[in-house]
Parts: structure tokens; sequence; C-alpha cells
């Protein structure tokens, strides 16, 4: 049966306010004093939190500040920070996911989490949030927590009701999380309860109550709060990519026992992989350290792989040298990249020389901290331009077809060179090249590049390229840049560009 944790913090922008402010060393609001975060709203500043303090002294949340100054006059406040809120909000929820790895937030004040199947791993579900709100409590943030079949008897039960009570029928109409206009409606007309509307027929609720949103229509926040109409939970993490986690009764502190709990993430990753028809390309270790701590460990792959022993080795090497401080508390292995795994079948005794090859690309570039490059081609008909370094693994372009062929080694940039020919245009007869004079036996040209004018940079000039060969068979490929006869310009020039074997 589906479980679903739902988190409040009724105190969430002022207590996240105060935890920015001890973390960066600066002075607090004394609990004693009332205190506001004001927003500027059409009318002027607006009391956007407060403490308890300014609550007991009869202040509220959407309170022009000039009346509660002139009702508290000593009221502390400062400016709202609502995006900082907002940032606040995520880092729990990825703190969150020690517990599990489907974690969504409910901004402005909450946080909603499944955990089918995962609370018997803190001792039950009563234990779990009991556990988790001390450690909350010890972060500074204050949180009521509720754990039901659905989102919208969580968010209800975390909110309105009682400890211990996880009854639905007595909570008000406003735990239905309906907007503030259909619940004044709903008890002008005497329907103050949850009770109330599920004892009146379904057909006289769809006929009064159908609101254009969702939070105006009544009778589908009713069918979410009972389970009629499904509700997905958008977590962080989508429920379709591919992860592993678990949680740990007792912090685990030594290597071996990390390392075996790798080796299950590794595989039960590579099976969903497989499953699939997938690899992955990029993965992420997380751990969670018991002090509120998190590592995290990224890996990339050159080409897709669902093989759980290649990812192993890949992850283990990076656990030497981590940091566990007082113990981890969960780990969780995410697919944040996957591609199509190709499925090759080779001999009996026949190993593949292509998936050792990425096998090894795979260990060298996650140990070194660098990526390993390969050539690839570019649109471009100018040598030294049409390719380029990119990282294995990597869709490379279609390569065009119908280029001459170039050779093995090429210099870049072209080296300078003097060329001796028998007319001015003709082929080179003598190549003076890093001091040494060769005589020109063969010679294969010309091939003329013209400039790629649309570049838009000037300077550039035709080519005329010869493919040479000198008395001791060593070949050359030159050009000469410029032509001769031209009316601007400097008078052609040789060089160097290439040699072939």
């Amino acid at each position: 049966m589906r479980r679903l944790v739902s988190l409040w913090f009724p105190a969430f922008p002022v207590e996240r306010f105060i935890r920015a402010r001890r973390k960066a060393r600066a002075p607090v609001p004394p609990p004693s004093l009332p205190f506001a975060l004001v927003e500027r709203g059409a009318k002027g500043l607006r009391l956007a939190a407060v403490n308890a303090a300014a609550r007991e002294f009869g202040l509220m949340r959407g309170q022009r500040l000039a009346d509660a100054r002139a009702a508290v006059p000593d009221l502390l406040s400062e400016a709202h920070e609502p995006e900082q809120d907002t940032a606040s909000l995520l880092g729990l929820c990825r703190w969150m996911e020690r517990y599990s790895p489907w974690v969504a937030p409910d901004p402005p004040d909450g946080l909603l989490m499944e955990v089918t199947g995962i609370p018997h791993l803190f001792g039950g579900e009563a234990a779990m949030l009991a556990g988790l709100k001390a450690r909350l409590t010890g972060y500074g943030f204050t949180a009521r927590s509720a754990c039901a079949g659905t989102i919208g008897a969580a968010w209800a039960l975390a909110r309105y009701g009682q400890d211990g009570d996880d009854s639905l029928n007595a909570l008000p109409v406003e735990a239905l999380r309906i907007d503030d206009a259909a619940a004044r409606t709903l008890r002008r007309l005497g329907l103050k309860s949850i009770g109330a509307l599920t004892s009146l027929p379904r057909a006289s609720l769809a006929r009064r109550f159908r609101g254009e949103s969702i939070h105006e229509n009544v009778l589908l926040r009713l069918d979410e709060l009972l389970g009629t109409r499904a509700e997905p939970l958008n977590a962080i993490n989508p429920p379709g990519s591919v992860m592993a986690h678990r949680a740990f009764m007792e912090p685990v502190i030594t290597h071996e026992g990390l390392v075996s709990v790798l080796r299950g993430l590794s595989g039960e990753v590579a099976r969903a992989l497989e499953a699939r028809g997938e690899g992955a390309l990029r993965l992420i270790l997380k751990l969670f350290r018991s002090d509120g701590g998190r590592v995290q460990v990224p890996v990339g792959l050159t080409a897709p792989s669902h093989e759980g022993g290649h990812l192993f080795r890949l992850l283990s090497p990076r656990l030497e040298t981590l940091d566990a401080g007082f113990g981890i508390d969960a780990m969780t292995l995410e697919v944040r990249e996957a591609g199509a795994a190709v499925a090759r079948q080779y001999g009996f005794m026949e190993e593949s020389a292509d998936t050792s090859l990425s096998q090894l690309n795979d260990r060298v570039m996650n140990r070194q901290g660098q990526e390993i490059t390969q050539l690839a081609p570019v649109e471009s008909h100018i040598p030294e331009r049409s390719e380029e370094a990119r990282a294995i693994g990597a869709v490379l372009p279609a390569t065009v077809g119908g280029l001459p062929e170039r050779p093995l080694m090429i210099f870049a940039p072209p080296q300078p060179a003097r060329v001796i020919a028998a007319v001015p245009d003709g082929p080179p007869m003598s190549l003076t090249w890093r001091r040494v004079t060769r005589r020109i036996l063969r010679h294969a040209g010309p091939e003329r590049i013209a400039p790629e004018w649309w570049r838009g940079e000037t300077g550039e000039r035709p080519r005329d390229y010869y493919m040479v060969e000198d008395e001791q068979g060593r070949r050359y490929w030159l050009f000469r840049e410029g032509l001769y006869g031209e009316e601007a310009g400097p008078p052609p020039k040789w060089f160097v560009h290439g040699l072939s074997a």
C-alpha cells in the first residue's frame, strides 16, 4: 500500500532567516522579542512572516507594517527573501533523500515524500517521523508531520490533525487545500468539516462546487484526499529515472561496509538499466552522513554500460579517500544520463576489444579527473579547421564524403618554407624546410582551397596544395598561400602543412 509523508514548517521563513544569520555569525533577533519579515505589497510594506512572540501580540501574516508598529512599537523587522526560502526548501529536499529517493518541495513551507516500503528500516512510521522531527529541531526547524495513503490526506493531517488521531472526518474544510473563497462558501452553507462533505450526495456537490482551477474545485480535492483520484508526486528525482537507495539502521563507518553496499547498489542499477535496454553514461553516488552533511561522487562513462561489475569498479576507488565523518546513514546511486546500450554477441572464449577499450577509458578518465578526447570531423574545407577534439562517447557528426585524402600528421599552424619552382605558378622543384634543402622528384597537385569568406575574417588568401616526394622517399604536404599577379596584398608564401607516410 502506498504511503506518503507530508512535512509542514509553520515558522519556516523566520527559522530559515535565523539559521542563515547564525551560519554567517551575524546577530539574530532574540526569541522573546516580536520579530517579523516584511515584503513590499501593492499598498506598502506588509508582514510576510512573524515569530511566536509577535503572534502573542496578535500580529499575523499579511498585516500592514504600519498597523503592526502602531500596535507593537518594539517590533523588529527585516526584509523577506523568498528566493532564499525556495533555495533552502530545495536543500531540505536533498537532505531528506537520506530517508527516501522520492522527495518533492511543497511551497512555500512544506515537503512531500514517498516512503512506501521504507519505514521498517527506521523502526516503523512513528519512529521514523519522530527521529526525522528531532533532527530537524536540532537544525533549527519546527516541523509537523503525518503519514497517510494519499498526498491530500498526509497534507491535511500534518496541518490540521491532532497527534495520534488519523481521522479525516473531523478536519476543517480548509484541509482540502482549497482557496479561501471556496472555504468561506462551504462554511456559509454549514459545511465546516470534511465529514460533513462526505455525507452529502456526490451529484449535489458536483453541481454546486465546480471550480475552474484545482484550488476552487472542492470535488476534485475531496477525491484526491480520499484516493479516488490519482495525484502524482512531482519529485526532484523523476520516477522514471534509474536509482538504487539504501538506508541503514545504524551509521556505517567502515570502508568494507560501504564497499559491500556499493556493490549491491551497482548490481541493482545495472539490472534496471539492462531491463530498459539502456546503459549509464553519467552516475552520481550520494552518501548521507549522520552529521547532516552529504557527499556526492560523480562518475562519467565514455560509452553506455549496464554491467554492474564495471560500474562498481569505477566507483569503489572513490570511497578510499571519502570522509565518512561519524558514519553514513544512507547511500543512493542515481543514473543522471543514460543511452541506448548496443547488445553484442561474441563467440566462445572471445572477448570484446571495443568493450575492453571503453572500460579502460572509463577507469583512466575517472581516476585522472580529466576527459579523454578524440578527433571529430567539422564542417570546414580549411584543413586546420576540419577537425576538433571532443570527449570520447560524445555523438559525432556524420563524416562528409568525397573529400581528398589528408596526411596523418598536420602541423598547426603550418610551418614556413622556401620553395623553388620552374615557373612562378608551377609545381615545387626544391624545398628548404628547417634549414635543410630537399630536391623534389615527384609531385601531385595542385588542389586549390578558397578561403571561407562567410566567416568574415579578412586577410585569408587562396591556397594551392601539392603532395611532393623527395630523393629519400619522404613525402610533404605543401601549399602556396596567395596567387601571383594579385594587384593587392603581399607576394605568395609557401608552407609545410603536413607529412605523409
